[in-house]
């Protein structure tokens, strides 16, 4: 194919697609707008606290939202800003980590029948990740705290609050080397599909040179802020790969004997059978911690409700079902085309001379590369706030974003598997920030509840006992910790040794 049929099958494809973009946002957000629109209910669907106590009777913060006229309630109410949120929150959890959902299928199956059970995986996952979400912030609410991090102080203890910040940044961490890992992958794709040869499709030539003239360089920038508007490439870009993966499997352009079948590799080509793998559906479940991953920003989108939990737990429920319809689509779209042959990154199943994905590829890398800086901002902060460095000079940060940079594409050019990268810190990290950490929150503040009562008169007591919603958390709690330390073994042994297979 020459450089001019492809431009105008380009420009002919971006058409069609940018129309069916369209037509996808606005059906999120109208489903956004029933979600928030709806009468008003407890969200005792996604749990309280269970103090059994008036919150007057704890030793803590008053509840915001009894403050608030009823007639300024929400801001939600004027339709725009309640999509505008639940945009924001959905681009929040929704990133590049879905991509890798077909592969943590096919680390465990080849089975088309497995399909159903992977679904019910994403979907017990999501409600937990959104009832841990939700968890978080309401200990913000009763607590008074306005970051994850004061939430820990305020009901495990201060002297401990180092340890969730040191897993929250640990996870940055790790998002600047899956970003490498996509960088570099997408990279040679794009540029195999130029026509490019030798080093200029190089991958290992390719990642440092764009790390040097165009990452670092966003990394050493001053303000961020210019970068904030990117964030909407990131949400584009998976919207289309949705729409283009969903086209893929239905249109059968990869069924055997296909000229894009033909033009796969071996490794490519889409391969289904009966094998199974228990055990290793493990791996998924660890992708999905990743996948819906976006509880250290609960605070942050609490406060921008007024710190009203009705209205909050609605925020949450509509985020976190719209993350799990894309990532339901995209990991069902991805296998049933590949199936076993499903990669850590589906894209690299897609021929280097299909269009679509070629279209694909390019949105996503644009998205990513713009992307890195902002998720190494949340890297430097977190670092220099745990590190108590509060005023780094520029020197400093610039030593920071050449140390970080270098550091993230040396891991990705001896590393290349995002499958590894998204299960294994998902299982080790992800189940302490999104399972451990909020239950044990929870469990604190209850406690702090019962204390609270016994310290009154006896006249004046109120029998505050745990409730059910505490011991339900302590079972969380050792759900996380069975899946970080199961979790993560299994992502170690399956892409380092043969012992699972």
């Amino acid at each position: 194919m020459n450089i001019d049929s492809l431009r105008t099958r380009v420009t002919y494809i971006a058409m069609r697609m940018r129309t069916a973009v369209r037509i996808a946002c606005l059906a999120a957000a109208a489903s956004s707008a029933v979600a928030l629109h709806a009468p008003r209910a407890s969200p005792a669907s996604l749990g309280r606290l269970s103090t059994a106590a008036p919150r007057s009777s704890l030793p803590l913060a008053p509840n915001p939202s009894a403050a608030v006229p009823r007639g300024d309630a929400l801001r939600l109410k004027g339709g725009a800003d309640a999509n505008t949120l639940v945009f924001s929150l959905f681009k929040a959890i929704v990133g590049s980590g879905v991509l890798c959902l077909s592969g943590g299928m096919a680390a465990f199956t080849n089975s088309r029948a497995m399909l159903l059970p992977s679904f019910a995986l994403a979907f017990v996952s999501m409600i937990l990740s959104a009832y841990s979400y939700y968890s978080v912030g309401a200990t913000c609410a009763a607590t008074g705290a306005t970051t994850y991090k004061e939430a820990w102080s305020a009901t495990v203890g201060p002297s401990t609050a180092w340890v969730p910040s040191l897993a929250i940044v640990s996870q940055t961490a790790v998002a600047t080397i899956c970003y490498a890992i996509i960088i570099g992958d997408v990279l040679r794709d794009v540029a195999i599909a130029f026509g490019a040869t030798g080093a200029l499709a190089n991958r290992d030539v390719l990642l440092p040179s764009i790390a040097a003239l165009v990452i670092l360089p966003l990394c050493m920038l001053r303000d961020f802020g210019l970068l904030a508007y990117t964030s909407m490439f990131g949400v584009a870009g998976v919207l289309y790969c949705t729409l283009f993966m969903l086209y893929r499997h239905f249109s059968g352009s990869y069924s055997r004997g296909t000229e894009l079948f033909r033009s796969l590799s071996a490794a490519q080509r889409p391969s289904f059978g009966s094998s199974t793998t228990p055990l290793k559906a493990l791996i998924l479940v660890a992708m999905f911690n990743t996948a819906y991953m976006a509880h250290y920003d609960a605070p942050k989108f609490l406060a921008m409700v007024g710190n009203r939990l009705t209205e909050f737990a609605k925020l949450t429920k509509a985020g976190f079902f719209g993350a799990f319809l894309i990532s339901a689509l995209i990991m069902a779209s991805g296998f049933l085309t590949f199936g076993g042959s499903s990669m850590g990154l589906i894209l690299n199943n897609y021929a280097a001379g299909d269009t679509l994905a070629l279209l694909a590829r390019v949105g996503m890398l644009a998205s990513i590369v713009f992307g890195f800086p902002l998720v190494f901002s949340g890297f430097r902060t977190g670092a220099l706030s745990l590190l108590d460095i509060k005023a780094p000079s520029q020197a400093t940060l610039d030593t920071i974003a050449v140390a970080t940079v270098s550091v993230a594409v040396g891991v990705a050019l001896k590393m290349s598997d995002l499958g590894f990268a998204a299960s294994f810190s998902g299982a080790l990290l992800g189940s302490a920030i999104i399972y451990i950490f909020p239950a044990m929150m929870h469990v604190a503040l209850a406690k702090k509840a019962v204390e609270a009562d016994q310290q009154l008169k006896p006249k004046k007591r109120k029998g505050v006992a745990l409730g059910n919603e505490a011991y339900m958390n302590y079972g969380i709690m050792a759900l996380g910790v069975a899946l970080a330390g199961i979790g993560a073994s299994v992502s170690y042994l399956q892409s380092f040794t043969d012992i699972l297979n």
